[in-house]
């Protein structure tokens, strides 16, 4: 990541343009991944939970419309 600043460049602008090759380059959402450890049975356990919401749904509907 590099970004080429001037002194004559406003502090604002040259920060803009640093946070825009940081989140281009997705240096925030690595350092937060870092940051934060989350097991894999967490990850699998959200994505259950989603899932057996829509099954759920669906068998409701169902049952509602027999």
């Amino acid at each position: 990541m590099s970004v080429i600043v001037n002194n004559k460049m406003p502090i604002d602008l040259a920060l803009r343009l640093l946070w825009r090759e940081a989140t281009r380059e997705g240096i925030i959402q690595t350092l937060k991944d870092k940051r934060y450890f989350v097991p894999k049975t967490t990850k699998k356990h959200a994505v259950r939970k989603v899932y057996t919401k829509m099954k759920r749904r669906r068998r409701a509907a169902a049952r509602r419309s027999n």
